[in-house]
């Protein structure tokens, strides 16, 4: 079980710090998603389900930045987002001091960082035991969980409904397909179904592993390619949804992935492969772009989100290209250059 440090919410102060590392934390999970996603290259029916599974919760993590940057915005904070201390240096812990030994790498696609790291990122308070033929009971687990930061900090909210005097015109909405998604954050009722938002699509209910748009909750999504099987709808069920053996979901983790190097970031390039370092310069360059648009679009300038969409497709564009320049030497010849995700002025 991932569990963070508790944080001090005696203070408005103290609020607004806990959400910004909020924001932090919901970021910090976008790039280990984002490499696992970008290396995985076969076309069987399984990478195809794979790559929309990853690909959505990564808008899904997304969302729950802009949720956390909306309900910092309503009670007059800034979030900040540009800037080298916003960015984990990886391999790192997660924002908040995550307790245990998970320390999160950049790596390709394999079936033990999704169910070593992804599944341990994404764990809730309380795991559902989904049946794959039988049914079992709930585990029940202990605190402090993601879960728990984020219901504590809706305590605060509802006992200072006071603090609900951020600009509106602050508010990020219209970047999410789902009406449902897009929450402008003006006072403690959309505040707390904000953060409901983040919380449900990341662990799902105790009696559901569904979100409150019925969709598959994170860890239960990454839980099938550990499983090696899809979920699928079962009355038969209690929970209403089992792990089928007819949906088996099969990763050649050779053939089907880039063998990327294992961070990137870590990595010196040797002078014949310059290529490679040339473009991981460019990837930082436009990655940084990114969360520079980002920044300016949550702190009154909310049409540089869309800069920040146009950034992104820039940044898939360079890390396609990286993923393909294969090392001549060193370590590393034979494996394949990565994504680093430096954020550089």
């Amino acid at each position: 079980m991932l569990r963070i440090s508790p944080q001090p919410l005696s203070t408005t102060a103290d609020l607004r710090a806990a959400l910004q590392n909020a924001v932090r934390l919901e970021h910090s999970t976008i790039p280990p998603y984002l490499t696992a996603l970008a290396t995985l290259s076969g076309n069987s029916a399984s990478v195809k389900y794979a790559r929309q599974v990853i690909r959505d919760v990564v808008t899904e993590e997304m969302l729950h930045m802009t949720l956390a940057c909306n309900v910092l915005n309503a009670i007059g904070g800034q979030p900040a987002i540009s800037g080298p201390d916003f960015v984990p240096a990886y391999p790192h812990e997660l924002p908040m001091g995550v307790a245990g030994d998970l320390v999160v790498h950049l790596k390709r696609y394999s079936r033990d960082l999704i169910e070593h790291t992804f599944m341990r990122i994404e764990e809730p308070e309380i795991k559902l035991d989904i049946p794959t033929r039988t049914t079992e009971a709930l585990e029940a687990v202990t605190p402090l969980t993601i879960g728990q930061f984020y219901t504590q900090i809706s305590g605060q909210l509802v006992a200072h409904p006071e603090l609900f005097t951020g600009d509106p015109a602050l508010q990020i909405t219209g970047f999410f397909t789902d009406p449902s998604e897009n929450i402008a954050v003006t006072n403690v009722d959309s505040a707390l179904l904000a953060i409901q938002t983040i919380v449900e699509q990341g662990e799902g209910t105790p009696k559901s592993p569904t979100d409150l748009q019925h969709h598959i909750a994170h860890y239960y999504r990454f839980q099938q390619f550990a499983k090696g099987m899809e979920i699928v709808e079962d009355p038969a069920s209690p929970l209403k949804f089992s792990f089928d053996p007819a949906k088996p979901l099969i990763i050649d983790e050779t053939a089907d992935v880039i063998q990327m190097v294992d961070d990137p970031q870590l990595v010196t390039y040797d002078a014949a492969d310059w290529r490679a370092e040339q473009l991981s310069v460019e990837s930082d360059a436009s990655y940084s772009r990114i969360l520079n648009a980002l920044h300016a679009g949550f702190n009154g300038k909310p049409d540089k989100v869309k800069d920040a969409v146009g950034a992104m497709f820039e940044f898939k564009t360079i890390v396609g290209e990286l993923l393909q320049q294969k090392l001549t030497a060193g370590a590393n010849a034979g494996q394949f250059a990565g994504p680093r995700f430096r954020y550089v002025p």
